[in-house]
């Protein structure tokens, strides 16, 4: 159980790694999909959407497209900033799949009405 870990909201991983690398193009993109879901077969019925957040509008646009020649529905997710809340739903995703009893074949969506 990992709920005391500290993540998202003023600061993130991609964030920091951006630090680290301040010339490097970070797209923060398939954090929110189980490595299960990962393969096209894996997935039938609704598209899976992977969530793509970067500063860099071509980085970002080269990572959709890939999402999309692998078979995932790719959703522009705004800046890099935006991954403090791409993390936590990924931990939200790990609790679905394992805590909660839905197995590692879930994947969060995000549906417009």
């Amino acid at each position: 159980d990992f709920r005391d870990l500290v993540i998202g909201h003023t600061t993130s991983a991609a964030e920091e790694v951006q630090k680290q690398a301040p010339q490097a193009r970070v797209v923060k993109a398939f954090n929110t999909v189980f490595a299960q879901v990962l393969p096209q077969e894996a997935r039938t019925g609704a598209a899976v959407q992977v969530f793509v957040a970067s500063d860099d509008a071509e980085a970002k646009a080269t990572v959709a497209a890939l999402a999309t020649a692998l078979g995932f529905a790719p959703v522009d997710a705004g800046p890099l900033t935006n991954s403090r809340f791409l993390e936590p739903v990924g931990a939200m995703n790990i609790h679905f799949g394992y805590f909660l009893g839905r197995g590692p074949v879930v994947a969060p969506a995000w549906v417009q009405v």
